[in-house]
């Protein structure tokens, strides 16, 4: 019977698991490179809407968009299958009145890719008037879900909430954490 060479197949399959793992790693590294990339792209979308908004633009804001997408606004206002067009002047209309003298600050608080080309997005927001300093806390909560198609990202729902616990003492108490925990993205620079 002839003897197993046990130190070959050592030698053999470490080789083998050293290809694995550079291999992994080098994988690795391209899929965080292609994600920093990819989330560079969408802080950009965030970045449009709210120069948008202080632009005035309803055009501007709507254009990150997809063609079809679907909107609910914060007082739970549904809009299915809203088009760019309608988005446009249905913001152009709310700059023109109600949030003429008020800009916002966006800031994005997560993004998780679900698939390399769908993206979930929550952002925080505060509105403040033209011309002061941007509020202490968000005012609003926009969950957006992006999708990538023919290399551009655009929103194919947005659903904007709003955060009244900032607004109202007993429902801020009511928290199942502390609010400056729970939003603590918000106040990092």
């Amino acid at each position: 019977m002839k003897q197993i060479n046990y130190s070959f197949i050592k030698k053999h399959n470490m080789k083998k698991l050293m290809l694995i793992a550079a291999i992994t790693i080098t994988s690795f590294g391209a899929v965080a490179q292609t994600g920093n990339k990819e989330e560079e792209s969408i802080r950009a979308i965030v970045k449009t809407m709210e120069n948008a908004w202080i632009e005035k633009s309803g055009e501007k804001f709507a254009a990150v968009f997809a063609p079809l997408h679907d909107f609910i606004v914060w007082n739970g206002y549904y809009f299915p299958n809203q088009t760019r067009q309608g988005n446009a002047a249905g913001h152009q209309a709310l700059f023109n009145g109600v949030y003429k003298k008020l800009d916002v600050r966006l800031k994005v608080d997560k993004i998780k890719f679900i698939r390399n080309d769908i993206a979930l997005v929550h952002t925080y927001g505060g509105l403040y008037e033209k011309g002061k300093t941007a509020p202490d806390n968000p005012g609003v909560l926009m969950s957006m879900l992006m999708e990538k198609k023919d290399a551009v990202w655009q929103i194919i729902s947005f659903h904007n909430l709003d955060l009244e616990s900032f607004e109202d003492k007993e429902t801020a108490n009511r928290s199942p954490m502390p609010i400056n925990v729970m939003y603590a993205n918000w106040y990092k620079k």
